[in-house]
């Protein structure tokens, strides 16, 4: 009976880790949609027009619809993990994909200091994960 309470356990600890997994590709996919959205709206203005173009933005629509999948998920995950860890994580990893997206995708330029920082934040993450 232990064996299979052991195991019931270990099965409600994935599905906790399967959904932060998901939250932090949701949240990096919802900031890249942002990312995209941004570069095609030809005007931020405060009217009907501005406000038209940024809602009928595809970019931007899909990433809003991320970001309201990224909540759900990731306050099921609060429920079940501290928030000590789960945040770091969430961050930390989701900056690692936004970057690596950005370099490789748009092209941005990573200096040094943003590469011994992202160093920085692998060791932080193997520290918070153990």
């Amino acid at each position: 009976m232990l064996a299979f309470l052991t195991m019931l356990q270990l099965l409600k600890d994935s599905m906790t880790i399967v959904l932060l997994i998901l939250a932090i590709i949701f949240n990096a996919t919802a900031n890249i949609l942002m990312k995209l959205g941004a570069g095609r709206i030809k005007t931020f203005a405060l009217n009907v027009a501005g406000i038209k173009e940024f809602i009928l933005n595809p970019f931007v629509v899909t990433g809003i619809i991320s970001f309201g999948i990224t909540l759900i998920l990731y306050t099921y995950v609060l429920s079940k993990m501290n928030l000590s860890i789960a945040y770091p994580l969430m961050t930390a990893t989701g900056f690692l994909i936004v970057t690596t997206f950005s370099v490789f995708y748009l092209k941005e330029v990573v200096l040094m200091p943003q590469i011994i920082g992202m160093v920085l934040v692998v060791g932080g993450l193997w520290l918070i994960a153990r």
